[in-house]
């Protein structure tokens, strides 16, 4: 799982995710500030470090939060917090990491992290949105075509937890099983699908 984290942060994903949700989520008052949460805890499940994903997409989102006018220290907050959202959520490491040492049922650890997780990143995402609006944000409106442009764009990546948590419920994948399945899916469309990773340069 980290392996393949470190993969999608080094390749085009948090550029392709954050078009994915500014294109279904722009429209909504604050959209910019509920779209940082939403890419952060999605990037954050498979980096399972929070760094990685503040400087990953932080580094896109900050400059652009600050240029509609949300407060700095609102902004700075914001993407640090959504740094850490995506440990709840499988195939977190930190959660797996948990299971293991804890020795719990690891199938019912992980989807136990699913409820908690989303009331949390939709908490934030009420109050971003109530900054959006006190701070005059800009609604960017919706067009189908493009948002289902930019989700089929990024539709191999969009997959991963859909897949995962299919195969963890189905019980067609074990943990360890599951955790091979993500590396190799990963590494397959990073090198050969969206070619942005080199497997002889990187």
């Amino acid at each position: 799982f980290t392996f393949a984290g470190y993969l999608l942060a080094e390749s085009g994903m948090p550029r392709r995710l954050l078009d994915v949700s500014r294109a279904w989520l722009g429209w909504m008052p604050g959209g910019l500030a509920v779209v940082c949460l939403v890419v952060s805890a999605f990037f954050t499940t498979f980096t399972g470090g929070s760094g990685i994903t503040i400087v990953a997409v932080g580094g896109l989102l900050m400059p652009a939060m600050l240029k509609e006018r949300y407060p700095e220290q609102f902004t700075l907050g914001l993407v640090t917090t959504g740094g850490s959202l995506g440990i709840l959520f499988p195939p977190s490491v930190p959660l797996v990491l948990y299971g293991i040492i804890s020795n719990v049922s690891m199938n019912k650890l992980l989807v136990a992290g699913l409820i908690p997780g989303t009331l949390v990143v939709l908490a934030l995402a009420i109050y971003g949105s109530f900054t959006g609006v006190k701070v005059g944000f800009v609604k960017q409106p919706f067009v189908f075509n493009q948002a289902w442009k930019t989700l089929w764009i990024a539709k191999w990546e969009i997959a991963i937890p859909l897949v995962l948590i299919a195969g963890f419920a189905s019980g067609i994948l074990r943990l360890h099983e599951t955790s091979v399945f993500t590396a190799l899916y990963v590494l397959f469309i990073e090198t050969v699908i969206y070619r942005d990773i080199d497997i002889r340069k990187d």
